[in-house]
């Protein structure tokens, strides 16, 4: 993690050390992330070679993304020592929140390993590929997020099974006696995911439970013979108590009435439940209202979630980490739109992954310098805005890095004398590229109950 003196130099250190994460192409891939934060609006990775910190040429770019390579290993440790110490604790847990975010290629054909994926901003399936993304949640109601981990979720994998490992590598990093909650919406309620927090004590799980779900509670107690001392039924013990239906829930076991806002939140709990698929975890049901000034519920529906943490926890302090999961629904919003997160539109897989770990790259050094650089505030601003004591948004820090990053410096080397290519030989024809086909994975699934 961050140190809590001199954050000038910690983010010299960690240019130093991001320039080792790279075992090819380091110098025009480390020039790559210089580029990607000080172009205003990229649209194409090969835009960045305009940027005065891209010192090579423009093939470069093609070059260094096909051909890079990039250490997941050490990215990812160098991610999790560039969390910030000053990161939002609730309760004395540290807050975490995965999810998925879609790259649309519905027109790249000889694009590998292409899968139907869904896209909100379509409204449908397409093809294209997924990114599986974890991170320390900064703030409370701030846009900012520390990424820690990101993988491309292959199709014959799932968003859960992805996320799940990354749980893994995240309580497998965590100091001893440390506490971290991963928050995930309802898509990742299924027995893949949850089954990675069985057996944590430093990580537990706070996830959205769909309104038609039936969990259960904790079975009977096994009759035992008082004289043998053998079991009265045979077979195997019930594993499942009664059927919990969030449709027709029983009366609370405990409740909890705070404000919220504008809103009055009223909370219900119930203890000792599991879900069928996964019985070895145990937690807490919620139910999350949002009531008027007269009592009445804001939505049709309540919030229900699944927490795997301690009993003892205030309900108040459980909601609060929840609805802190929509600092990354902010990240992805920020990276799309300022650091183009999906403009690369490569036809090799490499490249893509390669260009998320370069966004990753680039959203950090933004978040280790939102104290350090001034505000270039223009005069059509809000006054809010060019406030010195508010706190920047990374759309702030992004606008004076150009400024700022002057004085950085970069380890990347000079690009040398490169002379005069020979080009292709007389009469060669490259042969194109083959084309992919979209992996349905209902298909697979079909094709695999017939057999």
């Amino acid at each position: 993690m961050t140190p809590p003196t001199a954050p000038f130099q910690f983010l010299h250190t960690f240019r130093q050390k991001l320039w080792r994460v790279f075992p090819l192409r380091a110098d025009a891939l480390f020039e790559l992330v210089d580029a990607l934060l000080l172009t205003v609006d990229p649209r194409s990775p090969v835009e960045l070679s305009a940027s005065p910190a891209f010192r090579r040429r423009f093939s470069m770019v093609y070059d260094a993304l096909r051909h890079g390579q990039v250490d997941p290993e050490a990215a990812r440790a160098l991610l999790a020592e560039a969390e910030p110490p000053d990161a939002v604790t609730v309760a004395g847990c540290a807050v975490y929140a995965a999810d998925s975010t879609v790259h649309p290629r519905p027109d790249a054909e000889t694009l590998s390993d292409r899968g139907q994926v869904y896209s909100a901003s379509q409204g449908g399936t397409l093809p294209g590929h997924q990114y599986s993304w974890l991170g320390r949640i900064v703030a409370q109601g701030r846009s900012w997020f520390a990424p820690r981990d990101v993988a491309r979720i292959a199709t014959r994998t799932t968003p859960s099974a992805v996320a799940a490992e990354q749980v893994k590598r995240l309580a497998l990093a965590l100091a001893v006696g440390a506490l971290a909650v991963v928050v995930a919406d309802s898509g990742y309620t299924n027995a893949v995911f949850l089954a990675a927090f069985v057996g944590l004590t430093g990580v537990c799980v706070l996830v959205r439970v769909a309104n038609n779900r039936v969990l259960y509670g904790t079975p009977p107690a096994v009759e035992v013979h008082p004289v043998t001392g053998k079991r009265r039924k045979k077979g195997r013990p019930p594993v499942h108590g009664a059927k919990f239906r969030l449709v027709a829930p029983p009366l609370p076991e405990r409740q909890a009435l705070f404000g919220l806002g504008k809103a009055t939140v009223r909370v219900s709990a119930w203890g000792q439940l599991h879900f069928k698929a996964l019985p070895a975890l145990v937690g807490t049901l919620l139910r999350v209202e949002f009531l008027r000034s007269d009592g009445q519920p804001m939505y049709q529906r309540p919030l229900w979630l699944f927490w795997s943490g301690p009993n003892n926890l205030a309900l108040a302090a459980v909601i609060q980490m929840y609805l802190l999961r929509f600092g990354i629904e902010h990240f992805f919003r920020f990276a799309k739109q300022r650091l183009g997160l999906i403009c690369a539109q490569s036809p090799t897989l490499t490249t893509c992954e390669n260009w998320v770990w370069t966004v990753a790259f680039a959203y950090t050094q933004l978040l280790l310098a939102r104290q350090l650089v001034i505000p270039q505030a223009r005069d059509w601003d809000p006054k809010a805005r060019r406030d010195p004591a508010r706190p920047l948004t990374p759309g702030q820090v992004k606008q004076a890095w150009a400024i700022f990053s002057r004085g950085l410096g970069t380890p990347a080397a000079p690009p040398g004398p490169s002379g005069k290519a020979l080009g292709r030989a007389p009469g060669f024809h490259p042969h194109p590229r083959s084309k992919c086909p979209v992996v349905s994975k209902k298909a697979q699934k079909a094709a695999v109950a017939v057999a």
